[in-house]
């Protein structure tokens, strides 16, 4: 054997075991995959629990600054290393709600919702910080008064004459009202806001689309579907429809080609304006 072969024959023999040892470090798939989708849902769990979390307006109370079908950033880091601030928008849990959560207590909801799919109610609100703590808060003729100083408001929706107070806030606690003053229940009906209850400030609304009353998309015929069609056309089986709606939740003329109207109802619905939109 010449001194190359030898050569190759050592070098082959030096690579075996590095070869063997790399296959048998090699995880199986299906791990690697359960590894990465249990990584995403940590991530994703811290991330709803400490840093930003998505929430969807359902009335009318924060007019004009928030709309019916408004979607929502709520950050929660900045109240970590500053206290709320008179004007702030802010999400909190409902104030008289059982917001105390023990070990029993998680096993017997969840016991509701996995056993009979009923699902405990938990209100979260977003209402405008008006009164911090250690202020004297007043409502006389339309005008909310701070320490006997009246607020500058330009985001008030309407001029609707209200009266209350004097109140004052509470060390840890705060006075929230809703900017559509006429249409919103806040602490002049249920009282100050404990800190620890605030999940966070809104800092802007990535999403907005004009909420509709459009039936949902059926996958089967329905009962809906009869009724406007008249049943069944030659006795054969009624042909599917997706119903299209205005931005009023009128459903447009029967039979109309879904694949024509999809989309411009979709662009005609969304509020292109309010999306990514800061709110101040």
């Amino acid at each position: 054997m010449t001194s190359s072969e030898e050569d190759r024959v050592s070098e082959s023999e030096g690579l075996e075991p590095k070869r063997r040892l790399r296959s048998a470090a090699r995880k199986p798939a299906g791990r690697e995959y359960a590894e990465a989708i249990l990584i995403a849902v940590v991530v994703a769990f811290v991330l709803r629990a400490f840093v930003v979390q998505a929430f969807k307006i359902p009335s009318g109370s924060m007019k004009r600054t928030l709309l019916v079908g408004d979607y929502l950033v709520v950050e929660k880091v900045s109240y970590r290393f500053r206290a709320p601030a008179r004007g702030d928008v802010v999400v909190f849990k409902y104030p008289h709600q059982d917001n105390e959560m023990t070990v029993g207590k998680w096993f017997r909801e969840t016991y509701e919702l996995v056993v009979h799919r009923r699902r405990v109610p938990r209100r979260d609100y977003v209402k405008r910080v008006i009164g911090v703590p250690g202020d004297v808060v007043l409502g006389n003729g339309g005008y909310v008064y701070a320490n006997g100083e009246p607020l500058r408001e330009p985001y008030l929706y309407d001029s609707a004459s209200y009266e209350f107070g004097p109140f004052k806030v509470p060390p840890d606690e705060y006075f929230v009202m809703g900017d559509n003053r006429a249409e919103s229940r806040d602490s002049r009906h249920w009282g100050f806001v404990p800190r620890r209850l605030l999940k966070g400030r809104v800092a802007l609304v990535y999403w907005s689309r004009i909420p509709s009353n459009c039936p949902k998309h059926r996958s089967r015929v329905s009962r809906l579907y009869r009724t406007r069609l008249g049943g069944t056309e030659g006795g054969k089986r009624p042909r599917r429809v997706e119903y299209i709606c205005d931005a009023g939740g009128e459903v447009l003329k029967d039979g109309e080609d879904v694949r024509q109207t999809r989309w411009y109802q979709f662009w005609r619905q969304v509020r292109w304006g309010r999306v990514l939109s800061a709110v101040q």
